[in-house]
């Protein structure tokens, strides 16, 4: 009987050691919270920050057809000169089943600092031609369409915007 309580102590007395162990790893290895979502800046990093502006009552009033049409403000935030600022619009459908992604690109030559430029887009929410040869699978809801807005300089500075637009 000794031996059976002494075989089942030293069991769990294991079993402890072990799991706190583990615990005490696993705490070790994660960072704070604020830490991981907040990337440090570069040493040498300039400040260029930009920013898109976006016409909410545009986006509400877009509809699933052709020739739409979207203007954006792009700000320079930062200190200095920016040029060559490519905005891409790429228009994609919920479903992933669809490969139909449209890009559309405008460049600003030159944006001041502190300054803002205007771009106009004009492209296609109509919904893609389907092949005949394989028939759409039937949806309980119709896909939305997401808007992807980008403004990239060739110094690395970049901002992303993303619109789901209802169905």
């Amino acid at each position: 009987m000794r031996d059976v309580v002494f075989w089942l102590s030293g069991a769990a007395l294991a079993f402890l050691v072990t799991a706190g162990a583990f615990l005490l790893l696993a705490n070790l290895a994660t960072a704070p919270s604020e830490k991981s979502l907040n990337p440090d800046r570069a040493p040498g990093d300039s400040g260029h920050t930009l920013d898109l502006q976006l016409d909410r009552e545009r986006l509400a009033s877009l509809e699933p057809l052709p020739d739409q049409s979207l203007d954006l403000a792009v700000e320079n935030e930062g200190g200095e000169q920016l040029s060559h600022v490519n905005v891409t619009l790429i228009v994609s459908s919920e479903n992933t089943t669809l490969s139909d992604s449209r890009y559309y690109r405008q460049t600003v030559e030159t944006l001041p600092a502190g300054g803002t430029a205007n771009v106009r887009f004009e492209f296609d929410l109509g919904a893609p031609e389907q092949p005949v040869a394989r028939p759409p699978a039937p949806t309980l809801e119709p896909s939305r369409e997401i808007l992807e807005l980008r403004a990239t300089t060739p110094e690395g500075n970049s901002t992303i915007r993303t619109v789901i637009l209802p169905p």
